[in-house]
């Protein structure tokens, strides 16, 4: 993203564990600029993103970053982490229910989890240099290759468990 920009995007702040959401940025940032997808499920899968940042800091995930750039930095194994609990919050979306009862969704289809991998690969690194006009640079990268987010989210989906999100503890990123 340009740097004008990077306001609009979500992120999690550890310190006071809030999230902070400029929701002009599904539009004007995904969509627009980073040509992401619309849908119902987008909003949900970046929030979700988001809470892993905060289950990560209340594991204590968060404190082991200490590489913040490069295809195997910390940096990226903690965003990918977040794109596996993101997957993991996705595969128990319609079993989970909110505080009056109700499921979060009620169903979930493979559009839904189309939209979230289709969102996945539009912030990817690579994809976000890429549209940029740049060259794709891994040793700049802060949140992984497309491929990686979306390789995380799915696994995260498929598995559900935190073991299997384990991105500190593999080097196969």
């Amino acid at each position: 993203m340009r740097p004008g920009n990077l306001g609009r995007r979500p992120f999690y702040c550890p310190t006071d564990q809030t999230i902070y959401l400029d929701t002009s940025f599904f539009r004007a940032v995904l969509q627009q600029q980073l040509g992401g997808p619309s849908g119902d499920f987008v909003e949900p899968y970046v929030i979700a993103h988001e809470y892993g940042h905060h289950i990560q800091n209340l594991l204590g995930t968060m404190g082991r970053v200490k590489t913040q750039q490069g295809p195997t930095s910390d940096s990226v194994r903690l965003e990918l982490q977040a794109d596996c609990y993101a997957g993991m919050w996705a595969r128990s979306a319609t079993t989970t229910n909110d505080a009056t009862g109700q499921a979060l969704f009620s169903s979930l289809t493979d559009a839904d989890i189309q939209q979230a991998i289709a969102a996945a690969t539009s912030v990817g690194d690579d994809r976000i240099q890429e549209r940029s006009g740049g060259r794709v640079n891994p040793e700049q990268w802060t949140h992984g290759s497309a491929a990686e987010r979306v390789r995380w989210f799915r696994t995260g989906y498929t598995q559900g468990t935190l073991d299997a999100c384990d991105t500190f503890g593999t080097d196969n990123l």
